[in-house]
């Protein structure tokens, strides 16, 4: 048998015995997952020779794909994004009935086809994770994730309808609306995007909370730990986030009720580490198994993340990814070093008032380099200052370093605000732009609400 018959099987019982298919993974040892999942990873490489692009890429590479086992064994070949984003076809090796897009975080279009099958045996996958969270026939769930070009709603829909709980799927409606119906729907199961998490947990701290939740998934980006403490405080409820993306056109990995990383699927993926540094940080490559439509070799995802070596509590066998980094386009070379979108989450997390949406901007002026903190703020001058002065106070206290850099004026920082949802221009808010070659964008200057230079 291999491993799709086997996910195929566990999905057959779970409809009828849902605790079977948490039982059933815990004692599968991962060297038998991985040798059952082997047969679909030469599988995918036969089938990526149909596709002109990979037949010329492979012998451009010079790569013998019929005595490859693994990735790896393809050398220095790696898929670029640019190839999904200006010529996806040449990818196909077989008849599309479906594609789905993304913006993205750089504005370019993503796309990627699908068979109708491969969309369904996606959304099983999915299901399967929401047995893993103990979800049954008395839970009801709530799903606001985009209904637009894009993978969310699309993959939601489906995918409960492979669980026997109460579901609703309308789409990324406003929080208000969503709010009223919580209630008289009994919800207690909602999937959405952290930021529309964080803001139905304001209205809800306005106007009252209608009851208590059990679980809220997130997805498409991530969640500082202060809002997920926040959200968790408010409702009673834990807070799972999952990692997926158009490109992977399911979920690649999900937080367990620890919330220690992600637990990759690895029924679906090959996952590999590339270029990491001193910390075991790197590039998270992926190769589909069990695509056949538009195959994933080598795929470099940009996004940033480490291996977990210690096992989880939970006792699944999946290895599992560090929460993400940030992405190779969202890390810059300055006076503080090699900067991550992580290294600004200490200095906001005792800061209050703002809400889940930042930026941090690089730019020159006057020669001096220029990190421009930006925030959603909805307060007087006296709170901009207060936050002002914590943001310093984080600096000094988390970044002693970069604090005596900013003390010696070979780096400046300033704090500006903006009035809530400025920020978020599109689905995705890059965390960390380089902008020394450009200068802000004209929107920053039009935007500000107040600036307190340092």
């Amino acid at each position: 048998m291999n491993l799709r018959a086997a996910s195929e099987l566990l999905f057959a019982l779970g409809r009828r015995y849902p605790k079977l298919p948490p039982a059933f993974l815990r004692a599968m040892p991962l060297s038998l997952l991985h040798a059952l999942r082997a047969p679909a990873l030469r599988e995918t490489f036969r089938t990526a020779l149909r596709s002109p692009w990979y037949r010329d890429a492979f012998a451009a590479a010079r790569v013998d794909v019929a005595r490859a086992r693994r990735p790896e064994d393809l050398g220095d070949f790696f898929l670029a994004p640019e190839i999904l984003k200006t010529r996806p076809e040449a990818l196909l090796a077989g008849t599309p009935e479906l594609a789905i897009e993304s913006s993205g975080t750089s504005g370019h279009v993503t796309r990627v086809y699908l068979s109708r099958k491969e969309l369904e045996y996606n959304a099983r996958q999915g299901g399967l994770m929401l047995g893993l969270y103990g979800l049954g026939r008395d839970d009801r769930i709530l799903s606001t994730l985009g209904l637009d070009w894009g993978l969310g709603s699309l993959l939601v829909e489906r995918l409960v309808r492979h669980t026997p709980c109460f579901a609703m799927v309308v789409g990324r409606v406003d929080p208000s609306e969503a709010y009223q119906r919580l209630a008289e729907y009994r919800f207690n199961v909602i999937i959405s995007d952290p930021f529309w998490l964080a803001r139905l947990t304001d209205i809800a701290r306005e106007r009252g909370r209608p009851g208590p939740l059990k679980l809220l998934i997130g997805g498409g980006e991530g969640m500082t730990p202060r809002t997920r403490a926040e959200l968790e405080t408010f409702w009673g409820a834990l807070v799972c986030m999952t990692y997926a993306s158009t490109e992977a056109a399911t979920i690649v990995g999900f937080e367990c009720t620890h919330r220690g990383g992600y637990h990759l699927n690895e029924f679906d993926f090959y996952v590999e580490i590339v270029d990491a540094d001193s910390d075991g940080y790197g590039e998270i490559v992926l190769t589909t198994a069990n695509r056949r439509v538009m195959p994933l070799i080598r795929y470099r995802t940009g996004d940033v993340a480490r291996w977990l070596p210690e096992p989880c509590p939970c006792g699944l066998p999946f290895r599992r990814l560090s929460p993400l980094r940030g992405r190779l386009d969202e890390q810059v070379s300055c006076a503080w070093g090699n900067v991550h979108p992580d290294f600004f989450e200490p200095l906001l997390r005792r800061v209050p008032g703002i809400v889940n949406d930042w930026q941090a901007a690089l730019f020159e002026r006057d020669l001096t380099p220029v990190v421009q903190l930006r925030l959603e703020l909805d307060g007087d001058g006296a709170a901009r200052e207060r936050v002002v002065q914590e943001v310093l106070a984080g600096l000094q206290r988390t970044q002693p370093e970069a604090w005596l850099a900013y003390c010696q004026r070979l780096i400046d920082l300033e704090v500006v605000f903006f009035a809530p949802g400025t920020l978020r221009a599109g689905r995705k808010l890059l965390r960390l732009v380089d902008e020394r070659l450009t200068g802000p964008p004209p929107w920053v200057g039009r935007a500000i609400q107040g600036m307190r230079p340092r």
